[in-house]
């Protein structure tokens, strides 16, 4: 994936708890415009509450203020997009943020107003904009076209709740979302971070799929989502970590600068190893089925062993014919790609055939029986190329694994081989759960660890699972599956990544 954008939320991600801006954090954006890479910022702040980060960082890009429902020019002062509330939705959350005790800020136009400047965070939030606000008795005087409400509490349940609550009244009339655990902020429903995303694409002209996004709080989701890459600082919500990309280290530990270099110019293509991997990289796991060994044709085998079996002792006692299992059609429909019992019960389903999952179990048990002698009477063949890789990369000192669903994953490897090319070997467990048990056997967390994966429920989960970058491996001709579900590349062949001659492939 080739980013031309990086947008960073500010509080929580690109200042440290501190509200400092780090060395590295300067220098990490000096490098990214030395790759050709675009910098911008955006936060729930007022635009002139990003005088001082705009001038540390010598940003050049639009701006988007207010969560997006400002975008204006470096400046700080032109504006190129503006979303503000209408007057009657405006009313409607205030009274109800302050019925539900809360604190109420109004931003509109350049200026900031509220009731009380001894309140709770007044004096943090006049420390990060830089300015102070405006006292007013009644709120609604300055409710004409204000572009952002911000309710403040110091109990944080009674937000999330004012949150949810708002989210319920408003509907699509207005965004209500937490910014930090002590504020919920209500906005133009396009004033979103979503948006802020697709803006900056019109903007700049750029595909949204080579725009990353990085952020900590639930505001943030919207343009992890929406962006082609979402990253999520180690001092996010396990839910906020969950949908990004990737996750880097926190805010107090440089972890937007280590994302910088770890999640952008350091993957491909801005940078790749002689194996055409993220320099971080120590250690690569390789899906078994697909991607090293040749071995669907012995689990379809076995498993028309096994269903005719059943079949056939069916057929004898209920006295209706028997339809064989069609080693092609059945195999493809039903089990390619998923785990051996899920893929069993599938074929039963559309056999119309219902049996206890005892019995169920048993088939499968009596398949790797036969699996087995299959093992015994011929040898597995391997895909040269991905063994030659996996040959590589032990030179150049990397970790390596394989996994499987099979429980015969030891035996698959000994039949074709290649048992002896592997630190750890998992079997007859399914991902992500295989993926990040084998990343524990090797010594490595799963942002130094590349998967390759050859379908598409594979790719899905290490992704998931925030793996450091995950390859596809093509063997049927559906690159763009691969891809939808996740690849950050998609090969035919793991070899087609070699250096050779001093070439990339």
């Amino acid at each position: 994936m080739t980013i031309k954008l990086l947008i960073a939320d500010i509080d929580g991600t690109l200042v440290t708890r501190d509200k400092a801006v780090t060395a590295r954090t300067r220098e990490a954006v000096a490098r990214l415009r030395a790759s050709g890479i675009q910098f911008t910022v955006t936060s729930g702040r007022p635009p002139r509450g990003m005088a001082g980060l705009v001038a540390a960082l010598d940003l050049t890009d639009p701006v988007a203020a207010f969560n997006g429902g400002v975008y204006v020019k470096s400046d700080l002062t032109t504006v190129l997009e503006q979303r503000t509330l209408p007057p009657v939705i405006a009313r409607q959350a205030v009274d109800f943020m302050l019925q539900a005790g809360l604190d109420v800020w109004v931003y509109q136009g350049a200026d900031w107003f509220l009731r009380d400047p001894e309140a709770f965070r007044v004096a943090r939030e006049r420390s990060n904009v830089g300015f102070d606000p405006v006292v007013i008795a009644d709120l609604h005087d300055v409710l004409d076209a204000p572009i952002k409400l911000v309710g403040v509490s110091e109990d944080t349940e009674r937000v999330a709740r004012c949150e949810a609550e708002l989210s319920l009244r408003l509907g699509t009339e207005a965004s209500a979302a937490r910014s930090t655990p002590y504020y919920v902020d209500v906005t133009h429903p396009e004033a979103n971070k979503g948006m802020v995303v697709r803006e900056a694409a019109r903007l700049l002209a750029l595909p949204i799929e080579q725009i990353a996004a990085i952020g900590d709080m639930a505001n943030d989701l919207p343009m992890l989502t929406t962006a082609g890459l979402g990253l999520a600082m180690g001092n996010a919500s396990a839910e906020v970590q969950r949908f990004a990309r990737h996750v880097t280290r926190t805010n107090d530990e440089d972890g937007f600068a280590y994302a910088v270099d770890a999640f952008i110019l350091g993957q491909p293509p801005f940078a790749r190893t002689k194996l055409g991997l993220p320099p971080r990289t120590r250690a690569c796991l390789f899906g078994l089925d697909g991607v090293l060994a040749q071995t669907s044709s012995l689990h379809a085998r076995a498993w028309k062993q096994v269903c005719d079996y059943y079949l056939r002792r069916r057929a004898r006692a209920s006295g209706q014919p028997f339809i064989p299992f069609d080693l092609v059609r059945d195999t493809c429909r039903y089990f390619d790609g998923k785990p051996p019992l899920e893929g069993l019960h599938a074929f039963l389903d559309a056999r119309g055939i219902a049996l206890p999952e005892s019995t169920v179990h048993a088939l499968n048990d009596r398949k790797a029986e036969f699996l087995v002698e299959l093992l015994r009477q011929e040898q597995v063949e391997t895909y040269e190329g991905t063994v030659r890789y996996v040959q590589a990369a032990r030179a150049a000192g990397l970790r390596t694994a394989v996994v499987s669903a099979s429980r015969h994953c030891a035996e698959l490897l000994q039949s074709a081989g290649i048992l002896d090319l592997f630190d750890a070997r998992l079997g007859a467990t399914q991902p992500p759960e295989v993926y990040l048990a084998a990343a524990r056997d090797l010594g490595v967390g799963s942002e130094e660890a590349v998967v390759f994966e050859d379908t598409s429920a594979g790719v899905a989960a290490a992704r998931a699972a925030h793996f450091a970058y995950v390859i596809g491996v093509d063997r049927l001709g559906r690159p763009a599956e691969l891809r939808r579900h996740g690849a950050d590349l998609v090969v035919t062949d793991p070899a087609d990544l070699l250096e050779q001659d001093g070439t990339l492939h």
